[in-house]
């Protein structure tokens, strides 16, 4: 197993999307995404994804953890937390006290960023995504 901090390509990073359970996504869209990362590590087995992480962001204020996946095959075996620790050093490295961290989490996969220092949010606050779905009728 290698890890390195270099992005993958783009096809490479959708087939590990489809083999860790986290869906299809758009070739071209998948190609901006990931040129526009702040920081990937990814998780090789010779020449094949196994694993992935990305933070996106604006690089001073706000980053957000995204993409963190592991090929069903090899999940279980520490790669996910392996990928989590660069991160971490990663915000070490370049976020701030007042900096927004953030992330949104499938379960069971909240159990793993527990260990990393984030916390479910307060009751006086919410975690909200916007609809892009075009609503009938209009």
């Amino acid at each position: 197993m290698q890890l390195v901090y270099q992005t993958p390509s783009a096809a490479d990073y959708i087939d590990l999307r489809l083999r860790a359970g986290m869906g299809q996504k758009n070739l071209e869209r998948s190609k901006i995404a990931l040129a526009n990362s702040l920081f990937t590590v990814s998780i090789y087995e010779d020449e094949k994804l196994i694993g992935f992480g990305r933070v996106v962001g604006d690089g001073g204020i706000t980053f957000v953890v995204s993409d963190i996946m592991v090929d069903r095959d090899y999940q279980r075996r520490g790669y996910a937390e392996q990928i989590m620790q660069t991160i971490d050093r990663f915000f070490d490295q370049n976020a701030h006290e007042d900096s927004y961290i953030c992330l949104i989490a499938n379960h069971p996969a909240d159990l793993l960023y527990r260990k990393h220092r984030f916390e479910y949010l307060p009751e006086d606050k919410c975690g909200m995504l916007r609809n892009q779905r075009e609503e009938d009728g209009e």
